[in-house]
């Protein structure tokens, strides 16, 4: 009933119920930067509605304010169960050999299918340390587990950080002879790349052989100026990845994964992985089942280039990440998956395949529509 009714509703509707919705369950709050604003102006002219891709993914549709799914929880990576007690909301450990630093709770835009929407909405009303100080809780952990070999910055965005916040993080990193890897995980160059207008940030990826890992879930988010950052980065000797979801009618389709995928290639960009979306609160309306995301997945690559295929598909879980070859037992007519990880079982919630209304090819790749 909800739903039908929200059809008809005005987007500035939707926010508001949507507003009232994240302060109930801890979700992010509507936030979208006026570049990305832009491009969502462009589509809803074009379209004539919200219901394109990227609007879908920063805005509330009225699948999201109603449709639920089964096995649905706040935290489905349990980030709080791989926190020390003495290092909460500053790093996360899931493995033995690496470590996610999160030294921002900060987004340059909200991405409503975040999966860490639960953690990071407690972490907003929550006071931080200083960077210095969590860099020194950081470094602590470090130098008494050298088994560590990489620190990943992650967050918020680590990319939100000025400059003089960065060297601090990168200095004191280096420091520690044992930590070979430094990853970065960001939106920021979709979402705002005047942040990285000026070289000085580049310039310290640089130094410090930074991995730069991109999160863009779309094609029609490398524009011009996001190409030309790009390239930017590359001419700086920065690693580019790109690691995202394939998430309901904004990607789930081979079409638009593989133009995804060929236009971050050329512009010197590795896409890393495809994940599954986590059964998180209010994820439905971005949910697939996971037979047709494992026969999109086999469409990408029998039709991709060799050098497109070697990206990795996998779920995200409190134990790390497990992929097809983990599946372990499934049932259909329940719609449970079982995976296993080294020992661990992973209890996976399928989404329900008589809710996974694909999306229109026409809508998601509406500016091929429109050039043909």
């Amino acid at each position: 009933m909800l739903a039908t009714q929200l059809q008809s509703d005005t987007q500035e509707d939707r926010n508001a119920a949507y507003a009232a919705l994240a302060k109930t369950h801890g979700l992010l709050s509507v936030k979208v930067t006026p570049f990305y604003q832009k491009k969502i102006d462009e589509e809803v002219a074009a379209l004539g509605h919200h219901q394109g891709p990227l609007a879908r993914t920063v805005y509330p549709s009225s699948e999201r304010l109603a449709l639920r799914a089964p096995g649905e929880v706040a935290d489905w990576v349990d980030d709080r169960s791989n926190m020390e007690d003495d290092a909460k909301d500053i790093f996360i450990q899931k493995y033995p050999d690496r470590v996610l630093f999160t030294p921002t709770s900060t987004c340059a835009a909200h991405c409503l299918y975040c999966f860490r929407q639960d953690v990071l909405s407690q972490q907003k009303t929550t006071a931080r340390p200083s960077v210095e100080q969590q860099c020194d809780v950081l470094i602590k952990h470090l130098k008494s587990h050298p088994e560590v070999q990489e620190v990943i910055l992650s967050g918020g965005d680590p990319l939100t950080l000025p400059l003089n916040e960065l060297q601090i993080i990168f200095d004191k990193i280096a420091s520690v002879k044992t930590v070979m890897n430094i990853r970065i995980h960001t939106r920021v160059p979709i979402f705002l790349p005047t942040a990285l207008k000026n070289d000085d940030k580049l310039a310290l990826f640089a130094k410090h052989n930074v991995r730069m890992i991109l999160h863009s879930v779309h094609p029609y988010e490398i524009c011009d100026e996001v190409a030309t950052l790009l390239e930017r980065m590359h001419a700086h000797g920065i690693r580019l990845y790109n690691h995202f979801p394939m998430l309901r009618h904004v990607n789930d389709h081979a079409d638009v994964l593989l133009e995804l995928m060929q236009k971050l290639e050329a512009h010197h960009v590795k896409t890393l992985s495809i994940y599954v979306p986590e059964p998180i609160n209010f994820s439905a309306v971005y949910r697939i089942s996971y037979d047709r995301m494992c026969a999109i997945i086999d469409e990408v690559n029998v039709r991709g280039a060799a050098w497109l295929n070697s990206f990795r598909f996998c779920l995200d879980s409190p134990f790390g990440k497990v992929r097809r070859e983990n599946l372990k037992m499934r049932d259909r007519v329940s719609q449970h998956l079982v995976f296993m990880r080294e020992g661990q079982r992973i209890d996976y919630p399928d989404f329900p395949a008589q809710m996974d209304k694909p999306g229109d090819i026409k809508t998601m790749l509406w500016k091929m529509k429109k050039a043909a």
